[in-house]
């Protein structure tokens, strides 16, 4: 394991060198920080622009990004849409917004013979301050709240969950003026990525005339995450013929290996054909088409986990039963080790996916853990040795202290009616009123655990 581990670090070039910009005279600050890496596919090279902005709440945040967004897919001074469009599918040039509670993100990434083209392109973004009105209405439109209660996926219930957690502020939304300065401002940092590629000059053409200023937003407190509390939400519907159901926790991790080997856990219970969710629940009770495990990564040894399915709603609380069972018996250390081997198989090849293929799945987990600036030392992203260096032979010994204890979880039942077998006390029960989110429950509950 070991000289595979050093294989795929020659690999896939996991190396990163860090300076301030300083070397043409017109950026020779230190306002904008430089980060190259060189992980991605050969053909590839991706830059990442980082606003640092302590947008905690959740709408401004989703309205930062459909600024961002309107600014990106707008005309750009006389340039129409439609020009703009075919350059970028001419020169294979792709952008993508992420975002934080701590960071804006505007990725890039095209193939290496028109990245120069596409640095161009994207300073020449930069510096339009016209935002266009019906796009930004559009861009509005798309990053709008979207409630688990009205679609009931499993992926909008884990977006709304990853916000409860992460954004804990309370701050009023900016104006539209000020968020627009927010954006038109240098970003803070520039992280490059590609393998084999001169980079020389790259940032200063991304920041050429940009404005260096501070945000307004960093004036807003940090506040830690909050915690998801226990029991269970369910929000009521006799009439629907579908029930999703959802077990599981944001966890902070002790260690990066408590983490991966977590992962690797959480991917026997329900990661593919392979799974224990896919053989019980789909193949032998035939009762989901979709049911899945999910384990992702939302801060520095802080991830979101848990088990999912979307069942017929006569017979959720057998599934839900069947669920807990799964939890509990890969718990109590009861799992095949072909299966653990090839669950942790699995999270490696995750991992050299993102490595190669998602920039910006690099990006944030560097962010985690250099927010601000890049290190003076090296940087070092354990959790990459953290997840080749999982004993598979020990997990089941280990499984019991690896998994949350189920009354540590939190269940979420969005459909079907109410199940009498299940406990239901102030302390643990929150039945979810109709048209209200799913925070209405998840503060209750919280208030109430806190006191105890």
């Amino acid at each position: 394991m070991n000289f595979f581990k050093h294989i795929c670090i020659l690999l896939f070039g996991i190396f990163f060198l860090t300076s301030s910009v300083f070397a043409d005279t017109k950026i020779n600050d230190d306002v904008s920080y430089v980060t190259e890496f060189a992980t991605l596919n050969n053909n590839v090279a991706s830059v990442s622009l980082v606003w640092a902005l302590n947008s905690q709440t959740k709408e401004q945040n989703r309205i930062l990004q459909a600024f961002l967004a309107a600014k990106i897919n707008g005309p750009i001074g006389n340039k129409s849409v439609g020009e703009v469009i075919d350059f970028r599918i001419i020169n294979d040039i792709n952008f993508s917004i992420d975002a934080t509670p701590k960071h804006l993100i505007l990725s890039m990434q095209s193939p290496k013979e028109s990245f120069h083209i596409a640095v161009k392109h994207t300073n020449e973004i930069l510096k339009n301050f016209e935002i266009n009105d019906i796009w930004l209405k559009r861009k509005k439109h798309s990053f709008r709240n979207i409630s688990s209660t009205q679609l009931r996926t499993p992926e909008i219930l884990e977006n709304e969950l990853v916000d409860y957690v992460l954004y804990t502020g309370n701050d009023k939304i900016l104006t539209k003026k000020n968020i627009s300065s927010e954006i038109l401002r240098r970003p803070n940092q520039i992280i490059l990525n590609a393998r084999d590629f001169d980079f020389d000059n790259i940032s200063n053409v991304l920041l050429e005339d940009l404005p260096a200023y501070d945000a307004i937003l960093n004036n807003e407190i940090n506040k830690p995450p909050y915690k998801l509390p226990n029991g269970v939400i369910h929000l009521e519907d006799k009439k629907s013929t579908e029930t999703l159901i959802f077990i599981g926790t944001v966890q902070n991790f002790e260690s990066l290996i408590h983490q991966a080997e977590s992962n690797t856990l959480y991917k026997y219970m329900g990661y593919g054909a392979g799974s224990e969710m896919f053989r019980i629940i789909r193949q032998e009770k035939r009762a989901s088409y979709d049911p899945r495990s999910h384990f992702s990564q939302i801060g520095e040894k802080l991830a979101f986990l848990g088990l999912s399915a979307t069942v017929g709603s006569d017979r959720w609380d057998e599934i839900y039963s069947l669920m807990f069972d799964i939890h509990n018996n890969t718990r109590m250390g009861l799992n095949t080790t072909k299966g653990l081997k090839n669950s942790h198989n699995t999270v490696i090849n995750e991992l050299i996916s993102n490595l190669r293929r998602k920039p910006n799945w690099l990006v944030k987990r560097y962010l985690e853990l250099h927010p601000e600036q890049p290190p003076k030392a090296s940087i070092n992203l354990e959790l990459i040795d953290a997840s080749f260096d999982v004993s598979v032979s020990e997990l089941n010994n280990k499984a019991i202290n690896i998994l949350s204890d189920p009354s540590r979880l939190i269940s979420i039942i969005i459909g079907g009616k109410i199940n009498p077998k299940i406990k239901k006390d102030s302390t643990s029960y929150c039945q979810l009123p109709k048209k209200k989110p799913l925070e209405f429950c998840l503060k209750k509950l919280s208030k109430v655990q806190d006191l105890r």
